[in-house]
């Protein structure tokens, strides 16, 4: 499995498409959200200039993970979009504060074999370990997202440190939450590779691919 960066303006045409057919399959086809969206093709207002876009491969090159983050300081999908689940709260803009959304480990092809489930959460778990590191080098201090009571509990068994922004409330079926994650060393050790235990602050892994120049906000 490797972990490849883009900026969105790095983004090809043909990568672009490909990553929205990914979250279409995962969101719409396996999830059932009812995203406004075309067939095939999730694509939204927060896929914009200053979006960080991190894309988990396969040795056979197929997209099995994916995860956006956005600086808090622009527009942002829990701020702009659900912002009930702060309990009355204003949405952080914040350059220490980074936002991930659409996050997902999921190998379509894979699905219903035996250890596929094991194997997305290993990709899960290196993938969040990476949007974390990747928001560090631009100088944030902690992750905030929306997600479901689910995710939130798989993140807690990890031993993140997380801690909830305000009360659950239910959307089409699903218990939501706003969440925030400390790059806090109880963070850093949870996500960590066992090869990099006692390094709970280890350099970040090098990228995949040569779009590394993010693009500026």
């Amino acid at each position: 499995m490797r972990i490849h960066r883009y900026a969105d303006t790095a983004l090809s045409a043909a990568t672009r498409t490909e990553l929205a057919a990914y979250r279409y399959d995962v969101f719409v086809g396996r999830l059932g959200w009812d995203l406004p969206c075309r067939p095939g093709c999730d694509q939204d207002q927060f896929d914009k200039a200053d979006a960080v876009h991190l894309v988990a491969r396969s040795e056979e090159g197929r997209v099995i993970g994916y995860a956006r983050l956005l600086p808090t300081e622009g527009s942002y999908l829990l701020g702009e979009l659900f912002p009930q689940l702060l309990s009355g709260h204003q949405p952080p803009r914040d350059a220490q504060v980074w936002e991930l959304s659409r996050y997902a480990a999921m190998d379509i092809v894979q699905q219903g074999l035996p250890g596929a489930s094991a194997a997305d959460l290993l990709v899960g778990k290196q993938l969040l370990l990476q949007a974390i590191r990747t928001a560090a080098q631009s100088g944030a201090r902690r992750l905030i997202f929306c997600t479901t009571v689910a995710i939130e509990r798989l993140a807690m068994r990890w031993g993140v440190d997380i801690q909830r922004l305000g009360a659950p409330l239910r959307s089409e079926g699903q218990l939501l939450v706003a969440a925030m994650i400390e790059f806090s060393d109880k963070t850093f050790e949870a996500l960590a590779p066992a090869s990099q235990a006692g390094h709970p602050h280890p350099a970040p892994l090098p990228f995949a691919c040569s779009t590394l120049q993010l693009a500026a906000a």
